[in-house]
């Protein structure tokens, strides 16, 4: 079977190695590890250059092939960024929050837990996605992430740091109920329930529901839409930015708060659609491009 890019990333060599290494060192070895891993993984390789250029169809060569190296780029700094977040201890993940984040319109989520019905965080594969629960953890919110370990070491690791921080992880294989239904308790105890809207492989994909963006039609998944009503759970959308190198800045955006639509699930999607339309190198499911494509 092959080796996935995350196992590969995540073997326990590499990981000892960033557990000792200055960041600054770190991410230049994930950076070149991922170029090594495509040299041996053409096929996988090309899907994501061809669903790149298939999602930028209508820009000129020079851009596709400019966004094409960026978007490779930032697939292994999200290594980088999960990685640190999970492996490098509590303290020090703290100090390098404080020092390189920033955080945008927190007040939209403080408005929306002073309701007490919990509040639905909806983010995406987006920048670095992999601190959000850290960076609110850290500011003391109380916030629930589902979630599948596709590595034990990963497991062990982040279950040693939720011990520092309000933090509850979810997962189908760890044998405590249905993670549906935990993640609807989890809401109504006042607490945030951090979901990714571009999760394709849990999406129900059908060709009766569907979604126009990107200038493409899209299947949609309405279950943020269910979870929203039966909770009354307000939903907020949040996409953390890198804005330079090791400097990111948290942005939080009121879906359901303040304002009251029809389909929340919609909306997500539609400031999805505006922060990869806008920074497409930070979006890394590139591999998964056509599985979210309706076929013409």
């Amino acid at each position: 079977m092959k080796l996935s890019i995350s196992s590969f990333f995540q073997s326990k060599w590499n990981v000892a190695l960033f557990q000792h290494f200055h960041p600054v060192v770190c991410q230049t070895y994930m950076q070149t590890l991922g170029k090594i891993y495509y040299l041996f993984n053409k096929k996988e390789r090309k899907t994501i250059e061809q669903n790149i250029r298939d999602f930028l169809y209508g820009k000129t060569e020079k851009e596709v092939r400019k966004i094409t190296r960026e978007a490779f780029h930032g697939i292994f700094q999200h290594y980088f960024e999960k990685m640190f977040s999970a492996y490098r201890n509590f303290d020090e993940v703290a100090a390098y929050i404080d020092k390189h984040f920033k955080v945008e319109n927190i007040d939209v989520i403080n408005k929306a837990l002073a309701q007490g019905k919990g509040l639905i965080l909806a983010t995406a594969h987006f920048g670095a996605v992999e601190f959000i629960p850290w960076v609110l953890a850290l500011k003391g919110y109380p916030i629930s992430i589902i979630l599948e370990y596709n590595a034990e070491i990963l497991k062990k690791a982040l279950h040693e740091k939720i011990s520092h921080a309000d933090v509850e992880l979810f997962s189908s294989s760890d044998g405590k109920g249905t993670v549906f239904f935990r993640a609807l308790k989890s809401i109504k105890r006042n607490r945030i329930l951090m979901t990714e809207c571009d999760e394709v492989d849990r999406w129900r994909r059908k060709k009766s529901s569907t979604i126009k963006l990107f200038g493409k039609t899209l299947y949609f998944d309405n279950t943020l839409n269910v979870l929203s009503r039966h909770t009354g759970a307000p939903v907020v959308s949040v996409f953390l930015k890198r804005t330079g190198r090791m400097n990111y800045t948290l942005i939080c955006e009121d879906i359901s708060v303040e304002k009251h639509i029809d389909n929340t699930a919609k909306d997500v999607m539609y400031v999805w659609q505006k922060y990869v339309t806008n920074n497409p190198e930070q979006w890394y499911q590139w591999k998964k491009w056509k599985q979210m494509k309706v076929a013409s």
